[in-house]
Order: structure tokens, then sequence, then C-alpha cells
């Protein structure tokens, strides 16, 4: 299995490389293209490689790219069955853009996933300052672009060449590692409060990003957050230019392109309009969408707005998340109805002045789930339903016994 991985110069692809798995064999094409060129007498090095022109450049690339195919279809030479190939798929220059692949390069390759490799902005910056090459030498501004070109063009090639693309932060080797050797997970972005979250909330905020890697592969946002170390030599342009492209990042790259679906986590009530957002732009997209906030201290539950909870499945706590995610796939649907009733009988007992016993709650149980699930579905667990119904019925006792304290 080829993949194909791309990004930008001052990555520092090296750190992240040196974490792949040992199944994995790297193949870096620029590294290729160089010594290709060294083989047939051109005074090309990494340092003035790009001062060739594009036809030159794109024989000795093609060239490469057969070196290695050669060799990953060598079963001796080849003992691996996962082969990466690393490159670029743009190069922006002082006199403007350049390719770095071309579909037909794509298609010589025939990658099953392309991954585009990105950082923050300034830390991509930081690393170009010290680069030999004077053509990147860069502004924050330029950077972004670049980046974002990179992921555009890369996607287009991806596409074209029939393969899986993926936007991959360089901070999150796991995941990298995840999509190469194709863990049978589904992908998940973790949303969560950032700007206004107290920080005495965020060691919850890193249980529950441990929580969903248990059981996903996850693109955690805070991976590359580029608000932090910013510059006071920075431009009002590139401040703009960040603000703008951490939306660009999160909800184009993370939640269209990469993820199955998307997780938030609210652990105290605050303002978030990112997180509010990125759930309405995935359940847009038709994607599952999924609100975990967390019961409180005093045993009521909170009132949220129906536009915040219309568009995803609740869950009030981590704990009943993690409940639900433990459970056999085909018990998953069930939890979510019958825990949905509980919730809502909860609010309603103090009007209504009763009390939830707990087989009134099982029959309860029972009567939704054949009336919300498919028959043949119904059919299969209706005898687990009771034994589920107790299990859900135990957790949220507290706020029963509180709630029939106030009747």
């Amino acid at each position: 299995m080829n993949i194909l991985v791309t990004g930008i110069s001052g990555l520092g692809r090296k750190k992240l490389y040196s974490k792949l798995d040992s199944k994995i064999k790297l193949y870096d094409l620029g590294q290729e293209i160089v010594e290709t060129a060294k083989s047939r007498g051109l005074f090309y090095s990494e340092r003035n490689i790009l001062r060739a022109n594009q036809p030159t450049l794109a024989a000795l690339r093609a060239a490469a790219i057969e070196r290695i195919m050669s060799e990953t279809k060598n079963k001796q030479q080849n003992k691996t069955k996962i082969n990466l190939i690393s490159t670029h798929s743009v190069f922006m220059l002082q006199d403007g853009f350049r390719d770095g692949l071309d579909l037909v390069d794509v298609k010589a390759i025939s990658p099953e996933i392309v991954i585009t490799l990105i950082d923050g902005p300034q830390y991509i910056h930081d690393r170009l300052r010290e680069h030999p090459g004077d053509y990147f030498h860069l502004s924050v501004e330029s950077i972004i672009r670049w980046q974002e070109f990179e992921v555009f063009f890369s996607e287009h090639l991806a596409r074209q060449g029939g393969a899986k693309f993926y936007v991959v932060p360089v901070n999150q080797p796991e995941t990298l590692n995840a999509l190469v050797l194709k863990q049978n997970k589904r992908v998940v972005y973790a949303s969560y409060p950032m700007t206004y979250l107290d920080k005495k909330y965020h060691p919850n905020i890193r249980n529950f990003v441990s929580l969903l890697q248990k059981h996903f592969i996850v693109f955690d946002p805070a991976s590359i957050e580029s608000s932090h170390d910013l510059k006071d030599y920075y431009t009002a342009a590139d401040h703009r230019a960040i603000a703008n492209h951490t939306i660009v990042r999160d909800m184009d790259w993370f939640i269209r392109i990469n993820s199955e679906m998307v997780i938030a986590y609210w652990p105290t009530i605050v303002f978030s309009s990112g997180m509010n957002d990125e759930l309405r732009y995935a359940y847009d997209l038709g994607k599952e969408t999924i609100l975990v906030t967390e019961r409180p201290a005093d045993g009521k539950l909170p009132i949220l707005s129906p536009f915040t909870t219309y568009k995803s499945k609740m869950f009030w706590s981590k704990k009943d998340l993690e409940d639900y995610l433990n459970l056999p796939e085909h018990l998953q649907q069930a939890y979510s109805i019958i825990q949905d009733e509980i919730s809502d009988i909860i609010r309603l007992q103090k009007m209504l002045h009763e009390t939830i016993d707990i087989n009134d709650f099982r029959n309860r149980s029972t009567y939704l789930c054949q009336y919300k699930l498919p028959a043949n579905e119904f059919t299969q667990i209706k005898g687990e339903i009771p034994g589920l119904a107790d299990k859900i019925y135990e957790t949220w006792r507290p706020l029963i016994d509180a709630a029939e304290k106030e009747i």
C-alpha cells in the first residue's frame, strides 16, 4: 500500500517521521530528486534545486518516482507493505507558485491515501527563517496562503486520483500512524470551548480527548492552536490571516475533509461560538454530531437552548458517553432513546409531582424502543432493554433523588 504525504517547507517533518510505526517505509521524494539529478551530472542540491525550470523538475521528479516505485515492487528490497512517499504538492517562490506534483505523478504512485501535513504558521515561519533557501523567507501571511493552497491542491490531486484525503497536524503522530495503518476506528473531531473557558476546566478537556482516543481516530484543535506564541513584529495582516486561517483549518479541513462525526464537550455552560458553529456546520454536512455536558453538583439539569440541542445527540456527562461507547453497537441507539427519556422525566418531575418507579421505567423504556426502533432491531434487543434501563436509572439516581426531594 502506498501513502502520499504532502506539506509545505518548515514543518519539521523529521521529528514526526521519527515516530512512524516500524511497519512504515519512508521515501523522501525531494531527496530522491536531488540524488537523481546528481546521478545525471547536474549541479543541483537541496539549496538550489528549485532553480531548475519546470520541464527539468518534472523529468527529474518522474525519474525519482519511477525509482521509488521500482523499489516498492521489489520484494527483496521492500519488506514492508506500507510505503510512505513524502513531498510537496506546490512550492511558493519569490516569483510565484511552482508545482511539486501533478496528476501524472499521483497516478504513478497510486496512493490509497493522501495526507497533507500542517502546523501553526508562526512555527513554520520560525523554522523557515533558518532554512538555507533564500526563496523561503516569507511573511506569516504568505505562509498561511501557501499552506492553504497546499491543502487545496493536494485534495484536488487526491480526488482526481481516487484516493482518500486527510489533513493532519505534525503534532499528532498517533493520528498519522492510525490513518496510515488503517485502524478500524471512526474519525472524529473533538470540539470544545477554548477562548472563554476557565483554566480550571482544562484537565476535564484533556480527559475528554483521552476518552475519545480510546474509541476513535481523533483530530484535536489544541494540537495546532494558532493564537499562541505570536511575535511582536507580526503585522496586522499577519494577525488577520491567522484568525481567518483558524476557521478554515477547523471547519473546512478538520470537519469537512477529515471527520465522520463531531463530538463536542461542554464542561460548564460558557459562551463558545466556535463549538456551536462547528456542530451546526457538521450537522448541515450530514455528519453525526454529539454534545456532552456535565450534570451540575446541585442535582439539577441545566436549561439548554433548543437551538443548541436540536442538532446533536445529547449526553449529560463524560461517564454517560463512555457507557454508550462501551456498549455493543446494536445497543447504542436504544441507550440514546432511554437516556433522552429519563432526562425529560427528571425535568417534569417537579411540575407533575411524580416519582420515577424503576419497574415503570423499565416498561416505559421497552415501549419507547419498540416505538422508535425498526421492528427487526427491536426484536433482536428486546430482552436486553430492561437491563440497559436499570443501568441508566442507577447512573441518574442522584438527580432522581434530588428531584424527588423537591416534590
